[in-house]
């Protein structure tokens, strides 16, 4: 029996692999920025990120999420007429929000620089983050409107594209100017991400003419230009509020925490390099298996909007089932390899001794992230975006509480604390109004026990089989295999093989 190409487990294993590629390069990336580089200007570059994050809210993260949503719906009723109005309105509203979000960062660029970021010398850097934040915008309309029509051949090839321009255009900048001051080498890191966008948005603009093409005359549009604006601003606007709120505070949190460290008692340089290392260094490690994460969430939003679109209510539940299980089956294996080979890991990657320091904590919340990312995504799906975003906001709000709080006593590992709470509280939520919407029995036995107990048997045996002494490549390998066969074989003896439970969801997943 063949794979059926049109299912969401499907499309999400030809989006894992892209993704799973794409991690490697940017892991790859990291590391060779972070030795070239070092530690400060990589806590130059993350003191700019939020402020990043923060555009992106204002200007597009609802907006991209309402087309996903939109497109998908709108073709689940036949509507082509609409459908191919959905990418010109929206370019129309994200130029809106740009000139509206760019000008005053355009103005005050030194002020926001020096005063709201805390270090005069990002301001270059913030500077060239509005042509990235342009060209992002854009190249997320695209992306997102293909996901929403199920096409992900063209977000797959725009963004291994992008990360293979961006590693290439950074390092020949670190190779032709470095050695610099630490601002300069900040806005070089920024100058590499904008050429690579510039890829990514010429071939998502080749590929959707292509189609539009191919598309032919189009009927007339059943949904008035206001009421499918209406459509995708009632998406958009909670998404986008709760996300600009959560990235000021994540911003804020950003900013304050070399601040705090440096109230505990640290010298700035040196709280600057722990702040470098823990987000530059130890997170991005944790964070390498949201490759197998990301395109399962990607290509259930658009599904589970298709379902809410058609009233099918068994196809929801089997999907917010199935996602919960495969979520128990990625974090719970991520989290037990970085308790048993985390540190000497990123230790030998990045060269830095305090490299996976904090990994205990930061690693659970890395498992409750993951958790909170596809019961957001389940909830938005549904049409229940407002609470998902309020959870988002709670989360920022506690974050950010928490941090001011412990950073100063505790030093960095008050940062890591206030992490895991505040994902912890985030999911609490968000199950709490899933259970409440869809009739879904939590399964204990599929959703948690069995993946707990073989992670926990598999990260055991990696664990007693790390070498003492300096870590090397051959024995972190060694463990690495042998956590992966210990792990199938634990969920073998659970009653689970994972080989055939691929294959099924694949071969069986029913149609669109």
């Amino acid at each position: 029996m063949g794979f059926r190409k049109d299912s969401v487990f499907y499309s999400a294993m030809l989006l894992c692999f892209s993704s799973l590629a794409l991690q490697g390069m940017g892991f790859l990336y990291r590391i060779a920025m972070s030795r070239m580089a070092g530690a400060q200007v990589m806590g130059l570059y993350q003191l700019i990120l939020p402020a990043y994050a923060v555009g992106l809210s204002c200007t597009c993260s609802g907006l991209t999420l309402a087309v996903s949503r939109v497109a998908s719906a709108v073709e689940a009723v036949g509507d082509r007429g609409s459908l191919w109005r959905i990418v010109p309105v929206s370019r129309a509203v994200f130029l809106l929000l740009f000139a509206a979000a760019g000008l005053p960062v355009l103005l005050f660029s030194r002020f926001i620089a020096s005063s709201l970021l805390g270090d005069a010398r990002v301001r270059t850097a913030l500077l060239l983050l509005l042509p990235c934040l342009f060209l992002t915008g854009l190249e997320n309309i695209y992306k997102n409107f293909f996901h929403g029509v199920k096409y992900v051949l063209p977000p797959i090839v725009s963004e291994l594209t992008e990360q293979f321009t961006r590693m290439a255009a950074v390092l020949s900048l670190f190779s032709l100017f470095l050695p610099c001051p630490e601002g300069d080498a900040a806005a070089l890191i920024v100058g590499g991400m904008v050429l690579s966008e510039v890829f990514s948005v010429a071939i998502l603009t080749a590929f959707y003419r292509r189609c539009r093409k191919a598309a032919g005359p189009l009927p007339p549009q059943r949904l008035a230009r206001r009421v499918l604006l209406g459509k995708i601003g009632s998406v958009a606007l909670p998404v986008s509020a709760a996300g600009l709120l959560n990235n000021f505070l994540a911003s804020a949190t950003t900013v304050i925490i070399p601040a705090r460290l440096a109230a505990g008692g640290a010298p700035r340089a040196e709280a600057m390099t722990s702040f470098g290392v823990m987000t530059g260094m130890t997170i991005p490690l944790l964070s390498l298996p949201s490759a197998f994460l990301f395109p399962l969430t990607t290509v259930l939003l658009p599904r589970l909007s298709r379902y809410s679109a058609l009233s099918s209510r068994g196809q929801l539940l089997r999907k917010a089932g199935k996602s919960l299980q495969a979520t128990g089956l990625l974090a719970f294996p991520s989290f037990a390899l970085m308790l048993a080979i985390g540190r000497p890991l990123a230790q030998l990657l990045y060269g830095q001794p305090g490299a996976g320091d904090h990994i205990l904590w930061l690693g659970a919340a890395t498992l409750f992230s993951f958790y909170h990312a596809v019961t957001g995504t389940l909830l938005g799906g549904i049409g229940l975006q407002k609470r998902s975003a309020a959870s988002v906001v709670v989360t920022g709000v506690l974050e950010f509480s928490a941090t001011w709080c412990w950073v100063g006593s505790r030093g960095i590992a008050g940062y890591a604390a206030a992490c895991l709470v505040s994902e912890i509280a985030g999911v609490a939520l968000n199950f709490r109004w899933l259970f409440r919407a869809l009739p879904l029995r939590f399964q204990w036995k599929n959703w948690l026990l069995t993946p707990f107990l073989a992670a926990s048997g598999a990260g055991l045996a990696a664990r007693l089989l790390l070498p003492s002494g300096p870590a090397q490549w051959p024995g972190l390998l060694l463990c690495l295999g042998v956590f992966a066969l210990c792990y199938l074989a634990f969920l073998r003896f659970l009653g689970l093989s994972l080989p055939r439970y691929l294959r099924q969801i694949l071969q069986n997943a029913p149609r669109k």
